[in-house]
């Protein structure tokens, strides 16, 4: 149990063990964040994954009795959230659940019949000295999803907004380290939120002129120290702003589309230019795509095998077209034995996904020749140049 403000308490837990969600990979491990509000009456803001229930139970005793809560609230009914929410009920019987009415439609299609007010019926609450106000924000990121807002403590309870995935001791923003929390920011935005832009922009402008001391996401840690630096990277990720960067993915068969994209990797790093380069059966598609979010171009490589694109190579790009990234150019390229597909196959990926594609030839036989090494080295140049001067 910690402290956010007088009568705030964080009776979340820490799951350190995790090493996927989403299908990414969270390195760090999550927490799942459940808030107690303690005024005249007592509420409980989302509670927490199913084998967490006890971890949870025991911090609300540690401020009150559970049968002592008087309202809890779903801001979104997806299972991290809401799954301790039939065993919690039961240990609070008086308590009324709040939800939106997706919200509720949601959490009985998983729980079966339960006694649930929407917040159309009640779009706020009173709990004597605490006004919890609640606002929708659908598909940010589920079509049920709201945050919570108390004005007397200017503190907003934002649900998977300004989330991470990372598991830590410290449970507020000053309280682990800033390159790593804004690296997790910045991961959990790309693999999670990044396809829902315009729903999460529509979120930031209907909480626009709110006076927000304090940000209590729903994984990871309290935002009090560093809010403007994550606001403005939540406007910018929303506008689809992007660096001088250069992303490549890839993966190769017999060292040949390998050698092509070191080759490509020089000419971009010649002009200057940021290059991050993933071999996929080496890296995880989840970090690639990290590092996605704000590149200005995207290169893939594949191999041919049967005809079409290797199969790491396709599983990053039914990811990849999922998230939707905004405003980038890119290109495919690869190697073939006695027949080629990968590139045009990666070609139309990339098209369908909304990236702007670069015409080239870049498509070998075999081993690369020195003169088509050349070719790959010249074209890394042409785009680190491009996207230099973008």
């Amino acid at each position: 149990m910690i402290q956010l403000k007088k009568g705030v308490y964080w009776v979340g837990a820490v799951d350190w063990d995790i090493k996927n969600f989403h299908g990414y990979v969270t390195h760090r491990g999550t927490s799942y964040n459940s808030y107690l509000l303690v005024s005249d009456k007592v509420a409980l803001v989302d509670t927490v994954k199913a084998p967490f229930y006890e971890t949870m139970l025991r911090h609300v005793k540690e401020v009150i009795e559970p049968d002592k809560i008087d309202y809890i609230i779903a801001n979104h009914g997806e299972p991290d959230h809401s799954g301790s929410l039939v065993k919690i009920s039961e240990a609070a019987p008086y308590a009324e659940i709040v939800a939106t009415e997706r919200g509720k439609n949601i959490l009985t299609k998983y729980y079966g019949p339960l006694e649930i007010t929407t917040t159309k019926e009640k779009p706020e609450l009173d709990l004597g000295g605490k006004t919890l106000h609640f606002v929708p924000v659908p598909m940010a990121h589920w079509p049920d999803s709201m945050v919570t807002y108390i004005p007397e403590d200017r503190l907003l309870l934002s649900n998977d907004a300004f989330g991470q995935h990372l598991a830590s001791t410290g449970r507020f923003d000053d309280e682990v380290d800033k390159d790593v929390l804004m690296h997790e920011t910045t991961a959990y935005y790309a693999n999670i939120l990044m396809p829902l832009n315009s729903s999460v922009g529509r979120a930031l402008k209907a909480l626009e002129g709110t006076p927000i001391e304090m940000i209590a996401p729903s994984h990871g840690v309290i935002w009090r120290s560093n809010l403007e630096d994550i606001l403005k990277k939540y406007v910018g990720w929303v506008e689809g702003r992007t660096q001088p960067k250069v992303v490549i993915a890839y993966d190769s068969m017999w060292h040949s589309t390998e050698i092509m994209t070191h080759a490509i990797a020089e000419g971009i790093t010649s002009t200057g230019t940021e290059l991050k380069v993933f071999n996929l059966t080496q890296n995880h598609r989840s970090d690639a795509i990290t590092e996605i979010l704000d590149c200005k171009a995207i290169l893939i490589g594949s191999p041919t095998l049967n005809n079409t694109v290797f199969p790491t190579v396709a599983a990053f790009l039914a990811y990849l077209r999922g998230l939707r990234p905004a405003n980038k150019i890119g290109a495919a390229y690869g190697s073939f034995g006695w027949g080629g597909g990968a590139k045009k196959y990666v070609e139309k990926e990339l098209k369908d996904t909304g990236v702007e594609l670069i015409d080239n030839d870049l498509e070998f036989g075999f081993r690369p020749t020195d003169e088509e090494w050349r070719k790959c080295y010249e074209f890394g140049r042409m785009i680190g140049e491009r996207v230099k001067q973008s």
